[in-house]
């Protein structure tokens, strides 16, 4: 199964920006064409000028060639905003409301405060998850099953079916008034024994792991008896955290912009070990130079990590700091 953050997608052909050299050349072929039919002379002329350069007639073809692939990237951004693999903020909220779900609040907002604070929202990249788990929820025992209802936690419904009297069959669906679901950042299971399914959690706060709290409604969740198969004993814990750190020497040539590699690097390298800091998460050197060398760095030398981390099914990595030291050749 493709999930976003685990694997990489292309953009679809229908999203491709055609060259400038090939819009334009299309502009003066049609141009030439259209005056062929009706004066094969002045066509000739016409090709000439569009030959040259300096003439008025190609910088004005020029310019509709760069208005014309400015629409078409524009044209492009909005159907990639349709797609729930690339779309983002409210676009996101609107594609992942076709199956009823909605982003979660991580913090609530404090209107009386001053300045008011406004709420946390779940990001785009954990409500994507979601949005691709979610129509696999009804696969009981899966794997994907047992994610989905981690993520999802009291957010989700629970259902009670009652037959009051003949005839009469009652259908009660009922929320927690509170949501533990925005306390977690990743969920995943595996069968561990016959009989006996294990969920490793990871916590958003810190270094990802768990409350005790947390734990807890993890368990009273999985043991409802519209949520766990009747075959699985769940064991619910605590993922393991691996911590590491990045410690790198990045060279660059003479100049005055030392300081803007240096804070470049240490935010690419942050993102990157926010995205890795997952159940299975994997941090590769390999990674490391490229996100250097991204910065502007001309050389590196690596200092930490030298080897890769690969975690486990229940184990996150978890960058404990980043240190980036910025040298001149």
């Amino acid at each position: 199964m493709q999930i976003p953050g685990q694997n990489r997608l292309a953009k679809p052909e229908i999203v491709e920006t055609p060259a400038f050299e090939d819009l334009l050349s299309r502009f003066k072929q049609t141009v030439i064409a259209a005056i062929q039919e009706e004066d094969p002379d002045q066509a000739a002329e016409v090709g000439a000028a569009l030959d040259n350069e300096a003439e008025v007639v190609t910088k004005l073809l020029e310019a509709a060639t760069v208005v014309l692939q400015t629409q078409t990237r524009h044209y492009n951004e909005q159907i990639t905003q349709m797609l729930a693999w690339w779309a983002e903020g409210s676009n996101l909220d609107a594609k992942v409301a076709d199956l009823g779900i909605k982003r979660q609040t991580i913090t609530e907002a404090d209107p009386s405060a001053y300045p008011p604070v406004p709420a946390v929202m779940e990001d785009d990249d954990r409500l994507r998850l979601r949005y691709f788990l979610a129509p696999h929820a009804p696969a009981a025992g899966s794997r994907l099953h047992y994610r989905a209802e981690g993520l999802t936690l009291s957010d989700r419904a629970k259902v009670t079916v009652e037959t009051p009297k003949a005839g009469e069959v009652v259908v009660r669906y009922q929320f927690e008034p509170d949501s533990w679901a925005a306390q977690v950042k990743d969920v995943k299971a595996r069968r561990t024994a016959p009989g006996e399914v294990t969920v490793a959690v990871l916590g958003r706060d810190g270094d990802g792991t768990p409350s005790a709290d947390l734990l807890d409604a993890e368990r009273a969740h999985y043991d409802r008896d519209d949520v766990r198969p009747e075959t699985d004993d769940v064991v619910v814990k605590a993922a393991t955290i691996i911590p590491y750190q990045i410690s790198a020497k990045a060279y660059i040539y003479p100049g005055p912009d030392s300081a803007l590699t240096e804070s470049a690097a240490v935010a690419s390298l942050q993102e990157y070990a926010d995205e890795q800091h997952a159940l299975e998460g994997a941090v590769d050197p390999s990674w490391v130079y490229h996100h250097l060398h991204e910065s502007g760095a001309i050389k590196v030398d690596l200092l930490d990590p030298l080897a890769p981390i690969s975690a486990a099914w229940d184990e996150a990595p978890y960058c404990t700091g980043i240190s980036v030291e910025v040298l001149t050749l």
